[in-house]
């Protein structure tokens, strides 16, 4: 069969720019575990519990969420503010741990807690018009009795 020249170097141009991207997806990766780890954290209480939350409060962070995550230490959990008040869905693609997602309205007051299967794609939404969710490991709300009507207090900023 005959190539040209410039069909040639194109063809090993795109194959090593092939070659080259698990290189590049895994710097990508890295960096947004990096950036994930160096999120700020708040001190919120759910009921009498004290929790340390990274916040999520951009919508990278929000996307991103505790994916990739292998451990979250007790009593340690990832608070989601979102920009507007309204339904709020989220899943699970590409987080590795179960959790469970307490949607919460603007006063903190918890509508609803969902429990969430690693790895799953199945969507998890508030029921009603929520500003907050507190994502911990599984079981955390259950555990503490905590539920619908509990309060979760953010500081004043």
């Amino acid at each position: 069969m005959h190539f040209s020249y410039a069909t040639t170097v194109r063809t090993v141009t795109t194959v090593a720019l092939l070659a080259c991207l698990p290189g590049i997806a895994s710097c990508s990766s890295n960096s947004a575990k990096l950036e994930q780890n160096q999120l700020p954290t708040v001190q919120v209480s759910v009921g009498q519990y004290r929790v340390t939350a990274e916040l999520a409060n951009t919508e990278e962070t929000r996307q991103t969420g505790l994916m990739n995550r292998e451990y979250l230490p007790n009593n340690n959990g990832m608070l989601f503010v979102f920009a507007r008040t309204e339904t709020q869905c989220m899943w699970m693609k590409n987080t590795l741990i179960d959790l469970d997602v307490a949607f919460a309205d603007e006063q903190g007051r918890i509508l609803n807690v969902e429990q969430m299967k690693a790895g799953t794609t199945d969507i998890h939404c508030s029921q009603g018009n929520a500003r907050l969710a507190l994502e911990m490991n599984l079981n955390w709300f259950t555990e503490r009795r905590l539920g619908q009507g509990d309060i979760i207090k953010m500081p004043a900023q």
